[in-house]
């Protein structure tokens, strides 16, 4: 006789969601800085993207067909604020290397206050409150 014995493979990190609400906290927690020219706030924020796109891109725990769209706006806001990045703030900067800040600040300032943007912030917090897990695979094993 045989009997179908359902078997699931989901082995994620169980703390990814809370991770992922971290980071996406942080993520938003280094924006008005980065607004107001602060030092170190576009690296932060870029770090945190960062940690926000590889968390979505654990095809263990999360549909890749839902983050999938998530992680190409997340790589459009780190690429704006990437210039910014290796950019000298105002108070350290030589006269020659002026040009080169103002027009990174002005790429990072306007991503900041663009539309996608903010639906880009809508979207993680939309994920966070109620993410897509992925169904697992089910195996039927077998037996006699």
């Amino acid at each position: 006789m045989l009997k179908a014995l359902e078997k699931t493979h989901h082995t994620a990190d169980p703390d990814a969601p809370s991770f992922l609400v971290d980071q996406v906290a942080e993520l938003l927690c280094c924006d008005p800085s980065v607004r107001s020219g602060e030092q170190y706030a576009s690296n932060a924020m870029t770090a945190a993207a960062g940690r926000v796109w590889s968390v979505l891109g654990d095809r263990r725990l999360y549909d890749r067909t839902a983050v999938d769209e998530l992680r190409a706006e997340l790589t459009w806001l780190t690429g704006a604020l990437g210039p910014l990045n290796h950019s000298t703030p105002v108070r350290e900067r030589a006269q020659s290397k002026e040009p080169a800040y103002e027009a990174a600040y002005e790429t990072a300032l306007s991503a900041l206050e663009s539309d996608r943007y903010f639906r880009l912030v809508a979207d993680l917090q939309q994920f966070c409150s109620t993410p897509p897990v992925r169904q697992p695979r089910r195996r039927l094993l077998y037996m006699g």
